[in-house]
């Protein structure tokens, strides 16, 4: 009996001190501050602030940012701003309307992910685009009490069904 305690009492100590469950976060306050690094992903974007855009970012060197161009795959901030300032000389305007927006908090306080349908007009130029229901879904991490944005994802759906089933 005397094994048997004593290989029980430094387990169960053990436990105690170290699978203590993380508190519970105030998730209601987390949402808010995800909510803000995605208004200040839509605002960098249209006051052309790639400061702001970048602040969104990771600088963790595996995010994964996937934009709807063929070439549009970075895994890091710092290409994607190489890339996004150049786009910003270009563009004269850029408009963005989000809607649908969905975000899904992590229990935990450390995670978040989202879905948001974005239309965006651009004017680069003389000429005029505008890109309706484009597709964005990502994740956030809280990286030292800041959000952070490290996957997303941009796609351009097509009308109707690509293949039919």
């Amino acid at each position: 009996m005397k094994k048997f305690i004593v290989f029980i009492l430094p387990a169960v100590i053990f436990s105690l001190t170290t699978c203590t469950s993380k508190p519970e976060a105030n998730l209601e306050k987390e949402r808010e501050k995800v909510m803000q690094v995605l208004d200040n992903f839509v605002k960098a974007h249209e006051d052309r602030d790639l400061e702001l855009l970048l602040s969104c970012f990771s600088d963790k060197p595996d995010i994964v940012i996937l934009g709807t161009d063929e070439d549009e795959l970075w895994v890091d901030k710092v290409s994607m701003g190489e890339d996004q300032e150049r786009a910003y000389e270009t563009f004269n305007t850029i408009n963005l309307s989000v809607r649908d927006k969905i975000l899904k908090m992590c229990s935990t306080g450390d995670q978040a992910w989202f879905y948001m349908k974005v239309n965006w007009f651009v004017e680069s130029g003389d000429q005029q685009f505008n890109f309706d229901g484009i597709r964005t879904t990502g994740v956030l991490e809280n990286e030292n009490n800041i959000w952070r944005i490290v996957q997303i994802h941009t796609s351009m759906p097509v009308k109707g069904q690509a293949v039919e089933y």
